[in-house]
């Protein structure tokens, strides 16, 4: 069995024990994507891994790659960023889960990063900075759809084409992907569609074409971020086909970022 030793800038995804002292970690690694480890002897270390393992943490980690597909073996961990804040308060927790959430859904083991790595430091960073929760997870997601090959159609609308217009308002439809003129909502009869402020599209717009660097420069109002959480949560369902857990609590709990 042939095997190599790699080292890697990871995000810690999942940690759950194993045995009496092992711990089974799921990262997201620079390069790679995700990967699943197993960290042995974890639970009793007092150097390797002792407060390293913990959720959304940013490492640097040694691994031993095993050809045959089974688990890698974490040799070592490095803290680079603990993200410390994100477990300290509920609402960034919470925030952070619904990252962490759509990061498992939407990949699969080393199934090669192509810059989703950089989207998930950046959210984190984010919230841990203390930006509005609610806003990040908005411009998160805007990227993570684009990130996977679903971007919201923005630009016009989806059954007539016609170019985006600043002086009407508009619905989003999640079945086609995109925001429906009021003319064609009237002759489609489609009440499901979620109502948008042209203000919402905007920002909306306006957070697909920023690089991750320069989201910061962008706010979103109290009632732009209801619809655009709103969007963005029917249109992940209809997407991934399956309820987002933590977004729905977060949802719930109605608290404000």
């Amino acid at each position: 069995m042939s095997e190599s030793t790699k080292e890697s800038t990871a995000i810690v995804l999942d940690c759950q024990d194993h045995g009496e002292s092992d711990q089974i970690v799921t990262f997201y690694c620079q390069d790679i994507g995700r990967m699943t480890g197993i960290a042995k002897g974890a639970k009793r270390s007092q150097k390797r891994f002792v407060n390293k393992l913990e959720l959304f943490s940013l490492l640097s980690i040694r691994y031993t790659e095993l050809r045959s597909g089974n688990l890698a073996f974490i040799n070592e961990a490095e803290l680079v960023e603990s993200f410390i804040r994100l477990r300290q308060s509920m609402p960034l927790y919470l925030a952070a889960t619904v990252v962490r959430e759509l990061t498992l859904v939407a990949t699969r083991d080393l199934g090669g990063d192509d810059g989703f790595f950089s989207l998930l430091q950046w959210g984190l960073q984010a919230l841990d900075s203390q930006r509005p929760a609610l806003t990040v997870l908005v411009f998160f997601q805007i990227k993570f759809f684009e990130q996977i090959g679903y971007r919201p159609n923005l630009g016009c609308c989806v059954h007539c084409n016609q170019p985006f217009n600043a002086t009407q308002d508009y619905g989003f439809d999640s079945r086609a992907g995109g925001i429906v003129c009021r003319g064609c909502q009237g002759e489609r009869r489609q009440v499901t569609n979620l109502p948008l402020a042209r203000g919402t599209v905007k920002i909306l717009q306006s957070a697909q074409n920023q690089p991750l660097d320069r989201l910061h420069r962008l706010h979103l109002s109290g009632s732009a971020r209801r619809e655009a959480l709103a969007l963005l949560y029917q249109y992940g369902r209809h997407l991934l086909q399956r309820e987002i857990c933590s977004l729905k609590v977060l949802s719930d709990a109605q608290w404000k970022g």
